[in-house]
Protein backbone atom coordinates (compact mmCIF):
# COMPACT_ATOMS: atom_id res chain seq x y z
CA UNK A 1 0.00 0.00 0.00
CA UNK A 2 1.07 3.45 -0.77
CA UNK A 3 1.49 5.97 1.73
CA UNK A 4 -0.57 9.10 1.21
CA UNK A 5 1.37 12.18 1.70
CA UNK A 6 -0.74 15.25 2.41
CA UNK A 7 -0.02 18.82 2.43
CA UNK A 8 -1.44 21.40 4.94
CA UNK A 9 -3.38 22.89 1.79
CA UNK A 10 -4.52 19.40 0.71
CA UNK A 11 -5.92 18.65 4.59
CA UNK A 12 -7.39 21.83 4.86
CA UNK A 13 -9.14 20.94 1.19
CA UNK A 14 -10.20 17.94 2.01
CA UNK A 15 -11.73 18.87 5.71
CA UNK A 16 -13.73 21.67 3.28
CA UNK A 17 -15.31 19.40 1.33
CA UNK A 18 -15.87 16.97 4.77
CA UNK A 19 -18.03 20.10 6.06
CA UNK A 20 -15.19 21.17 8.27
CA UNK A 21 -12.93 24.30 8.46
CA UNK A 22 -9.20 24.59 8.52
CA UNK A 23 -8.00 26.64 11.50
CA UNK A 24 -7.44 30.21 10.76
CA UNK A 25 -3.94 30.60 12.34
CA UNK A 26 -4.43 34.66 11.24
CA UNK A 27 -7.67 34.81 13.12
CA UNK A 28 -7.58 37.80 15.60
CA UNK A 29 -8.10 36.74 19.52
CA UNK A 30 -11.71 37.09 20.92
CA UNK A 31 -10.93 40.41 22.48
CA UNK A 32 -9.30 42.45 19.42
CA UNK A 33 -10.26 46.33 19.30
CA UNK A 34 -12.59 45.72 22.10
CA UNK A 35 -12.14 47.79 25.54
CA UNK A 36 -13.85 46.26 28.79
CA UNK A 37 -14.54 49.07 31.41
CA UNK A 38 -14.21 46.71 35.00
CA UNK A 39 -15.27 47.31 38.19
CA UNK A 40 -17.59 50.69 38.12
CA UNK A 41 -21.45 51.16 39.46
CA UNK A 42 -23.14 51.26 35.44
CA UNK A 43 -26.30 53.54 35.49
CA UNK A 44 -27.35 52.39 32.05
CA UNK A 45 -30.96 54.83 32.05
CA UNK A 46 -33.02 52.19 31.02
CA UNK A 47 -34.50 52.86 34.62
CA UNK A 48 -33.30 49.39 35.75
CA UNK A 49 -31.57 49.52 38.95
CA UNK A 50 -27.61 50.30 38.85
CA UNK A 51 -24.92 47.62 38.80
CA UNK A 52 -22.37 48.04 41.33
CA UNK A 53 -20.02 46.07 39.91
CA UNK A 54 -20.12 45.98 35.59
CA UNK A 55 -17.89 45.50 33.26
CA UNK A 56 -18.70 47.42 29.61
CA UNK A 57 -17.60 46.10 27.05
CA UNK A 58 -16.94 48.69 23.59
CA UNK A 59 -15.92 47.42 20.39
CA UNK A 60 -16.32 49.61 16.77
CA UNK A 61 -18.07 52.26 18.20
CA UNK A 62 -20.75 50.41 19.97
CA UNK A 63 -21.54 48.38 23.41
CA UNK A 64 -21.08 45.00 22.80
CA UNK A 65 -21.93 44.03 26.33
CA UNK A 66 -22.56 45.62 29.67
CA UNK A 67 -24.07 44.40 32.85
CA UNK A 68 -22.74 42.71 35.74
CA UNK A 69 -18.96 41.51 36.26
CA UNK A 70 -20.45 38.10 37.15
CA UNK A 71 -22.77 37.74 34.19
CA UNK A 72 -20.39 39.97 31.54
CA UNK A 73 -17.80 38.05 30.32
CA UNK A 74 -14.15 40.27 29.76
CA UNK A 75 -13.10 38.96 25.83
CA UNK A 76 -9.65 37.59 25.87
CA UNK A 77 -7.62 39.34 24.37
CA UNK A 78 -9.63 43.09 24.97
CA UNK A 79 -7.87 46.24 26.41
CA UNK A 80 -8.94 46.60 29.92
CA UNK A 81 -9.44 50.07 32.05
CA UNK A 82 -10.17 49.33 35.81
CA UNK A 83 -13.07 52.16 36.29
CA UNK A 84 -13.68 50.40 40.04
CA UNK A 85 -14.78 53.32 42.45
CA UNK A 86 -16.14 55.24 39.48
CA UNK A 87 -19.81 55.94 37.73
CA UNK A 88 -20.55 54.96 34.17
CA UNK A 89 -23.61 56.76 32.99
CA UNK A 90 -24.58 57.84 29.15
CA UNK A 91 -23.69 60.68 27.22
CA UNK A 92 -25.85 63.41 27.64
CA UNK A 93 -28.94 64.56 25.62
CA UNK A 94 -29.87 68.72 24.86
CA UNK A 95 -32.69 69.14 23.70
CA UNK A 96 -32.62 73.17 23.45
CA UNK A 97 -29.55 74.61 22.12
CA UNK A 98 -28.90 77.55 19.99
CA UNK A 99 -25.44 77.50 18.30
CA UNK A 100 -23.82 80.99 18.22
CA UNK A 101 -21.82 82.95 15.37
CA UNK A 102 -19.68 80.73 12.37
CA UNK A 103 -17.95 77.88 12.00
CA UNK A 104 -15.22 78.48 14.32
CA UNK A 105 -17.09 79.42 17.08
CA UNK A 106 -19.42 76.43 16.57
CA UNK A 107 -16.39 74.31 17.04
CA UNK A 108 -15.46 75.64 20.27
CA UNK A 109 -19.16 75.25 21.16
CA UNK A 110 -19.37 71.91 20.40
CA UNK A 111 -16.01 71.43 22.73
CA UNK A 112 -17.27 72.42 25.27
CA UNK A 113 -20.05 70.28 25.11
CA UNK A 114 -17.93 67.41 24.64
CA UNK A 115 -16.24 68.66 27.62
CA UNK A 116 -18.90 68.11 29.74
CA UNK A 117 -20.10 64.92 28.15
CA UNK A 118 -23.08 66.62 25.95
CA UNK A 119 -22.76 64.29 23.06
CA UNK A 120 -26.25 64.41 21.73
CA UNK A 121 -27.67 68.13 20.85
CA UNK A 122 -30.77 69.99 19.62
CA UNK A 123 -30.07 73.02 17.75
CA UNK A 124 -33.74 74.08 18.20
CA UNK A 125 -34.67 77.35 15.78
CA UNK A 126 -31.60 80.11 15.44
CA UNK A 127 -29.35 78.45 12.72
CA UNK A 128 -29.10 80.10 9.45
CA UNK A 129 -28.40 77.86 6.26
CA UNK A 130 -24.74 78.46 6.48
CA UNK A 131 -24.93 77.28 10.43
CA UNK A 132 -27.61 74.50 9.23
CA UNK A 133 -24.91 73.52 6.93
CA UNK A 134 -21.91 73.03 9.29
CA UNK A 135 -24.42 71.43 11.62
CA UNK A 136 -25.06 69.10 8.94
CA UNK A 137 -21.75 68.38 8.19
CA UNK A 138 -20.28 67.07 11.74
CA UNK A 139 -23.21 63.76 11.31
CA UNK A 140 -20.59 61.08 12.30
CA UNK A 141 -17.86 63.06 14.01
CA UNK A 142 -16.35 61.52 17.30
CA UNK A 143 -14.99 65.46 17.81
CA UNK A 144 -18.47 66.81 17.81
CA UNK A 145 -21.49 66.17 19.71
CA UNK A 146 -24.48 64.31 17.73
CA UNK A 147 -26.68 67.33 16.29
CA UNK A 148 -29.98 67.80 15.14
CA UNK A 149 -31.53 71.33 13.81
CA UNK A 150 -34.36 73.33 13.61
CA UNK A 151 -32.89 75.78 11.26
CA UNK A 152 -34.79 79.61 11.31
CA UNK A 153 -37.91 79.20 13.48
CA UNK A 154 -40.84 80.72 13.41
CA UNK A 155 -42.61 83.58 14.74
CA UNK A 156 -45.03 86.65 13.97
CA UNK A 157 -44.62 90.02 12.33
CA UNK A 158 -43.95 91.82 16.07
CA UNK A 159 -44.00 88.92 17.84
CA UNK A 160 -42.10 86.74 20.32
CA UNK A 161 -38.52 86.78 19.20
CA UNK A 162 -39.60 87.88 15.67
CA UNK A 163 -36.41 89.81 14.67
CA UNK A 164 -34.95 87.02 11.58
CA UNK A 165 -37.26 84.54 12.11
CA UNK A 166 -39.62 82.84 9.70
CA UNK A 167 -42.15 85.08 10.19
CA UNK A 168 -45.71 84.24 7.61
CA UNK A 169 -48.81 85.89 7.71
CA UNK A 170 -51.28 83.38 5.73
CA UNK A 171 -51.32 79.98 5.84
CA UNK A 172 -49.85 79.42 2.16
CA UNK A 173 -46.96 81.25 3.20
CA UNK A 174 -46.78 79.34 6.08
CA UNK A 175 -46.27 76.46 4.29
CA UNK A 176 -43.86 77.27 1.87
CA UNK A 177 -41.25 79.06 4.55
CA UNK A 178 -41.70 75.17 6.23
CA UNK A 179 -40.84 73.74 2.95
CA UNK A 180 -37.66 76.25 2.32
CA UNK A 181 -36.62 74.98 5.88
CA UNK A 182 -37.25 71.53 5.01
CA UNK A 183 -35.18 71.80 2.05
CA UNK A 184 -32.08 72.51 3.91
CA UNK A 185 -32.31 69.61 5.54
CA UNK A 186 -33.49 70.03 8.98
CA UNK A 187 -35.24 67.32 11.39
CA UNK A 188 -37.18 69.89 13.34
CA UNK A 189 -39.68 72.72 13.03
CA UNK A 190 -39.97 75.58 15.65
CA UNK A 191 -42.21 78.16 16.46
CA UNK A 192 -42.91 80.67 18.95
CA UNK A 193 -46.05 80.67 20.63
CA UNK A 194 -45.90 82.68 23.65
CA UNK A 195 -46.96 86.22 25.59
CA UNK A 196 -46.32 89.57 23.67
CA UNK A 197 -47.33 92.91 24.43
CA UNK A 198 -50.28 93.34 21.90
CA UNK A 199 -51.83 89.20 21.86
CA UNK A 200 -52.85 89.61 18.40
CA UNK A 201 -48.90 89.78 16.96
CA UNK A 202 -49.10 85.94 18.65
CA UNK A 203 -48.82 83.53 15.56
CA UNK A 204 -52.91 82.93 14.89
CA UNK A 205 -53.99 79.49 15.52
CA UNK A 206 -54.71 78.96 11.82
CA UNK A 207 -51.14 79.48 10.62
CA UNK A 208 -49.82 77.36 13.44
CA UNK A 209 -52.32 74.47 11.97
CA UNK A 210 -50.44 74.95 8.59
CA UNK A 211 -46.91 74.95 10.07
CA UNK A 212 -47.20 71.77 11.90
CA UNK A 213 -49.21 69.74 9.51
CA UNK A 214 -46.72 71.12 6.74
CA UNK A 215 -43.68 69.71 8.97
CA UNK A 216 -45.33 66.65 9.07
CA UNK A 217 -46.08 66.51 5.58
CA UNK A 218 -42.64 66.21 4.92
CA UNK A 219 -41.01 64.56 7.33
CA UNK A 220 -40.13 67.48 9.96
CA UNK A 221 -41.10 67.40 13.52
CA UNK A 222 -42.96 70.19 14.96
CA UNK A 223 -42.01 72.11 18.11
CA UNK A 224 -43.55 75.07 20.23
CA UNK A 225 -42.45 77.17 22.45
CA UNK A 226 -45.41 77.79 24.61
CA UNK A 227 -46.18 79.65 28.14
CA UNK A 228 -49.92 79.20 28.40
CA UNK A 229 -52.17 76.19 28.44
CA UNK A 230 -55.26 77.45 25.85
CA UNK A 231 -52.24 77.53 23.12
CA UNK A 232 -50.47 74.37 23.96
CA UNK A 233 -54.49 72.42 23.72
CA UNK A 234 -54.55 74.03 20.57
CA UNK A 235 -51.22 72.94 19.25
CA UNK A 236 -52.03 69.20 20.76
CA UNK A 237 -55.23 69.10 18.59
CA UNK A 238 -53.29 70.19 15.10
CA UNK A 239 -51.11 67.12 15.99
CA UNK A 240 -48.03 68.42 17.70
CA UNK A 241 -46.35 66.59 20.71
CA UNK A 242 -43.41 68.53 21.41
CA UNK A 243 -42.80 71.16 23.55
CA UNK A 244 -40.44 73.62 25.49
CA UNK A 245 -40.95 75.08 28.46
CA UNK A 246 -44.29 74.84 30.16
CA UNK A 247 -47.59 76.09 30.63
CA UNK A 248 -46.38 78.79 33.28
CA UNK A 249 -45.55 82.33 31.97
CA UNK A 250 -42.00 82.50 32.06
CA UNK A 251 -41.16 85.08 29.13
CA UNK A 252 -42.69 88.45 27.88
CA UNK A 253 -45.40 90.97 30.13
CA UNK A 254 -46.03 89.33 33.08
CA UNK A 255 -43.78 87.21 33.89
CA UNK A 256 -41.59 86.85 36.54
CA UNK A 257 -44.74 87.03 39.19
CA UNK A 258 -46.02 84.30 40.74
CA UNK A 259 -49.65 83.23 40.17
CA UNK A 260 -52.48 82.10 41.79
CA UNK A 261 -52.96 78.79 39.90
CA UNK A 262 -50.33 77.79 37.99
CA UNK A 263 -50.64 73.82 38.02
CA UNK A 264 -51.78 72.24 34.88
CA UNK A 265 -55.25 70.99 34.34
CA UNK A 266 -55.80 67.33 34.77
CA UNK A 267 -57.67 67.87 31.37
CA UNK A 268 -54.50 69.38 30.31
CA UNK A 269 -52.61 66.44 31.58
CA UNK A 270 -54.74 63.71 29.97
CA UNK A 271 -54.34 64.95 27.09
CA UNK A 272 -50.74 64.85 27.48
CA UNK A 273 -50.79 61.48 28.35
CA UNK A 274 -52.99 60.27 25.46
CA UNK A 275 -51.55 61.78 22.95
CA UNK A 276 -47.65 61.18 23.71
CA UNK A 277 -46.77 64.99 24.67
CA UNK A 278 -43.69 65.67 25.93
CA UNK A 279 -42.17 68.90 27.62
CA UNK A 280 -38.37 69.98 28.04
CA UNK A 281 -38.96 72.73 30.31
CA UNK A 282 -35.79 74.58 30.43
CA UNK A 283 -35.18 75.82 33.54
CA UNK A 284 -31.80 77.40 33.70
CA UNK A 285 -32.97 80.38 31.37
CA UNK A 286 -35.33 81.41 33.90
CA UNK A 287 -32.86 80.92 36.93
CA UNK A 288 -29.82 82.11 35.71
CA UNK A 289 -31.01 85.64 35.12
CA UNK A 290 -30.35 86.34 38.68
CA UNK A 291 -28.19 82.76 39.63
CA UNK A 292 -24.64 83.84 39.44
CA UNK A 293 -25.63 87.21 41.48
CA UNK A 294 -26.96 85.27 44.09
CA UNK A 295 -24.25 82.65 43.87
CA UNK A 296 -20.99 84.51 42.42
CA UNK A 297 -18.89 81.59 43.78
CA UNK A 298 -19.37 79.52 41.44
CA UNK A 299 -17.50 81.77 39.26
CA UNK A 300 -14.45 80.86 40.52
CA UNK A 301 -14.81 77.84 38.82
CA UNK A 302 -12.15 77.55 36.01
CA UNK A 303 -14.31 75.13 34.04
CA UNK A 304 -17.08 76.98 33.99
CA UNK A 305 -15.26 79.94 33.17
CA UNK A 306 -13.89 78.23 30.22
CA UNK A 307 -17.77 77.32 29.30
CA UNK A 308 -18.77 81.20 29.24
CA UNK A 309 -15.24 82.21 27.49
CA UNK A 310 -16.36 79.63 24.39
CA UNK A 311 -19.38 81.96 23.24
CA UNK A 312 -19.68 85.08 26.09
CA UNK A 313 -17.39 86.16 28.04
CA UNK A 314 -19.42 89.41 28.46
CA UNK A 315 -21.61 87.77 30.72
CA UNK A 316 -18.81 86.96 33.10
CA UNK A 317 -17.99 90.45 33.14
CA UNK A 318 -21.27 91.13 34.03
CA UNK A 319 -21.55 88.91 36.77
CA UNK A 320 -18.03 89.72 38.05
CA UNK A 321 -19.07 93.31 39.01
CA UNK A 322 -20.45 93.63 42.81
CA UNK A 323 -22.55 96.43 41.56
CA UNK A 324 -24.48 94.59 38.73
CA UNK A 325 -24.90 91.72 41.42
CA UNK A 326 -26.17 94.16 43.77
CA UNK A 327 -28.86 95.86 41.48
CA UNK A 328 -29.82 92.15 41.07
CA UNK A 329 -30.14 90.61 44.34
CA UNK A 330 -31.43 94.28 46.19
CA UNK A 331 -34.30 94.75 43.37
CA UNK A 332 -37.73 95.18 45.02
CA UNK A 333 -39.14 92.06 42.98
CA UNK A 334 -36.33 89.55 43.62
CA UNK A 335 -38.16 86.92 45.35
CA UNK A 336 -41.38 87.07 43.46
CA UNK A 337 -39.18 85.90 40.45
CA UNK A 338 -37.73 82.71 42.76
CA UNK A 339 -41.32 82.10 43.99
CA UNK A 340 -42.28 82.24 40.04
CA UNK A 341 -39.15 80.36 38.95
CA UNK A 342 -40.27 77.75 41.87
CA UNK A 343 -43.83 77.43 39.92
CA UNK A 344 -41.85 76.04 36.92
CA UNK A 345 -40.16 73.73 39.09
CA UNK A 346 -43.32 72.24 40.32
CA UNK A 347 -44.81 71.87 36.80
CA UNK A 348 -41.56 69.68 36.22
CA UNK A 349 -42.56 67.63 38.94
CA UNK A 350 -46.23 67.38 37.88
CA UNK A 351 -45.91 66.35 34.75
CA UNK A 352 -42.89 63.71 35.53
CA UNK A 353 -45.12 62.25 38.38
CA UNK A 354 -48.38 61.87 36.01
CA UNK A 355 -45.91 60.15 33.74
CA UNK A 356 -45.62 62.86 30.80
CA UNK A 357 -42.60 62.21 29.66
CA UNK A 358 -40.03 65.02 30.48
CA UNK A 359 -36.65 65.59 28.89
CA UNK A 360 -33.67 67.80 29.44
CA UNK A 361 -32.79 71.01 27.86
CA UNK A 362 -31.00 74.30 29.16
CA UNK A 363 -31.26 76.94 26.13
CA UNK A 364 -27.69 76.61 26.00
CA UNK A 365 -26.04 79.50 24.16
CA UNK A 366 -28.02 81.93 25.49
CA UNK A 367 -26.33 84.67 27.59
CA UNK A 368 -26.41 83.56 30.77
CA UNK A 369 -26.68 79.57 30.34
CA UNK A 370 -23.01 78.03 29.13
CA UNK A 371 -22.79 74.71 26.51
CA UNK A 372 -21.67 72.17 28.30
CA UNK A 373 -21.96 72.86 32.16
CA UNK A 374 -25.84 73.95 31.89
CA UNK A 375 -26.64 70.33 31.70
CA UNK A 376 -25.47 69.39 34.50
CA UNK A 377 -27.07 72.57 36.37
CA UNK A 378 -30.03 71.63 34.67
CA UNK A 379 -30.33 68.00 36.10
CA UNK A 380 -29.64 69.67 39.60
CA UNK A 381 -32.35 72.05 38.87
CA UNK A 382 -34.63 68.79 38.59
CA UNK A 383 -33.96 67.01 41.69
CA UNK A 384 -34.27 70.42 43.48
CA UNK A 385 -38.12 70.16 41.63
CA UNK A 386 -38.37 66.70 43.51
CA UNK A 387 -37.33 64.15 40.90
CA UNK A 388 -34.72 61.60 42.06
CA UNK A 389 -31.05 61.75 41.13
CA UNK A 390 -31.75 58.81 38.80
CA UNK A 391 -35.21 60.69 37.46
CA UNK A 392 -32.64 63.22 36.72
CA UNK A 393 -30.45 61.12 35.10
CA UNK A 394 -32.78 59.22 32.69
CA UNK A 395 -34.23 62.81 31.19
CA UNK A 396 -31.23 63.71 30.28
CA UNK A 397 -30.36 60.90 28.65
CA UNK A 398 -32.78 58.18 27.40
CA UNK A 399 -36.07 60.65 27.64
CA UNK A 400 -34.34 63.10 25.31
CA UNK A 401 -33.02 60.25 23.05
CA UNK A 402 -36.29 59.09 22.17
CA UNK A 403 -37.41 62.28 21.30
CA UNK A 404 -34.81 62.73 18.21
CA UNK A 405 -35.81 61.53 14.66
CA UNK A 406 -36.96 58.80 14.26
CA UNK A 407 -38.92 58.87 17.21
CA UNK A 408 -38.67 56.32 19.44
CA UNK A 409 -35.84 54.42 17.24
CA UNK A 410 -32.47 56.15 18.85
CA UNK A 411 -29.38 53.94 19.18
CA UNK A 412 -27.93 56.15 21.60
CA UNK A 413 -28.75 57.44 25.50
CA UNK A 414 -29.16 54.39 27.10
CA UNK A 415 -25.49 51.94 27.77
CA UNK A 416 -27.24 48.51 26.54
CA UNK A 417 -25.51 46.21 23.54
CA UNK A 418 -25.90 47.09 20.51
CA UNK A 419 -25.90 50.83 21.62
CA UNK A 420 -23.63 53.79 20.37
CA UNK A 421 -21.10 53.95 23.04
CA UNK A 422 -21.36 57.11 24.19
CA UNK A 423 -20.60 57.34 27.47
CA UNK A 424 -19.29 59.59 30.84
CA UNK A 425 -17.21 58.15 33.50
CA UNK A 426 -17.35 59.99 37.05
CA UNK A 427 -15.42 60.05 39.97
CA UNK A 428 -18.09 60.29 42.59
CA UNK A 429 -21.86 58.51 42.20
CA UNK A 430 -24.58 61.19 41.07
CA UNK A 431 -27.36 58.72 43.03
CA UNK A 432 -25.87 60.46 46.31
CA UNK A 433 -25.47 63.50 44.88
CA UNK A 434 -26.12 65.24 41.54
CA UNK A 435 -23.72 66.95 41.35
CA UNK A 436 -21.38 64.66 41.13
CA UNK A 437 -22.03 64.44 37.68
CA UNK A 438 -19.68 67.49 37.40
CA UNK A 439 -16.81 64.63 38.57
CA UNK A 440 -15.91 64.09 35.04
CA UNK A 441 -12.94 61.80 34.67
CA UNK A 442 -13.69 60.86 30.71
CA UNK A 443 -16.00 60.79 28.05
CA UNK A 444 -16.10 58.54 24.90
CA UNK A 445 -17.98 59.72 21.85
CA UNK A 446 -18.57 57.22 19.07
CA UNK A 447 -15.97 54.85 21.18
CA UNK A 448 -13.42 57.25 21.22
CA UNK A 449 -12.28 58.68 24.01
CA UNK A 450 -12.56 62.77 24.05
CA UNK A 451 -9.51 64.73 24.53
CA UNK A 452 -10.78 67.22 27.13
CA UNK A 453 -6.65 68.65 27.95
CA UNK A 454 -6.69 72.04 27.87
CA UNK A 455 -9.86 73.24 28.25
CA UNK A 456 -9.31 75.12 30.57
CA UNK A 457 -6.45 78.22 29.45
CA UNK A 458 -3.25 77.83 31.49
CA UNK A 459 -2.22 81.30 33.00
Amino acid sequence: MKRLHLTAAGLALILTGCGGAAPDETAAPDGAGALALVGAQLIDATGAPPVADSVVVVRDGRIESAGPRDATPVPEGAETLDVSGQTIIPGLVNLHVHYREGPEEMERQFRSQLHYGVTTARSIGSDSPERVAHLLASAGRSDAPRTYTAGTGFSYPGGFNAAGRNAPTTEEEARELVRNQIALGVHFIKMWVNAVAEPGLKIPPEIRAAIIDEAIRNGAIPVAHIDDEADGRQLVEAGLRDFLHSTVLTFGPGAGVPVDDPDPSAEFVRMCLDNGVYFTPTLSIVQNRWHFAEHPELLDDPELRAAFGMYNPDALAGWDDPARRADVVDDPGFEDRKAAFRQVQDFVKTMHDAGVAVALGNDAGTPNVPFGWGMHHEMELYVEAGLTPMDAIVAATATGAAQMPPVGEADYGTLEAGKVADLIVLNADPLADITNTLEIDRVMRLGEWVDRRGFVPTP
